[in-house]
């Protein structure tokens, strides 16, 4: 799983992971299969990105010497973290 989400998960800045409560997911995502299963178990992932002072003042840095390359290492989150 890790190797599958490596390279759109764990960009470049801080995040949290978290399992999703089966109760959400069945509420959100029902299911049904038929014929029934005996069981069924379901694992969601949750993400949320958490942009840190740290990051703020790395991004805001960059922006002042024009360094492309280190604002790329952010790519779509860029935009979000760089709001005031």
């Amino acid at each position: 799983m890790i190797e599958t989400w490596r390279g759109s998960w764990f960009e470049e800045g801080s995040r949290l992971l978290y399992l999703v409560p089966a109760s959400f997911v069945n509420r959100v995502l029902p299911l049904s299969i038929q014929p029934a299963p005996a069981q069924t178990v379901r694992v969601f992932v949750g993400r949320l990105e958490l942009v840190t002072p740290a990051t703020e003042r790395a991004v805001q840095t960059a922006f002042a010497a024009h360094d492309t390359t280190t604002l790329e290492k952010y790519g779509r989150f860029l935009e979000p973290i760089s709001r005031p």
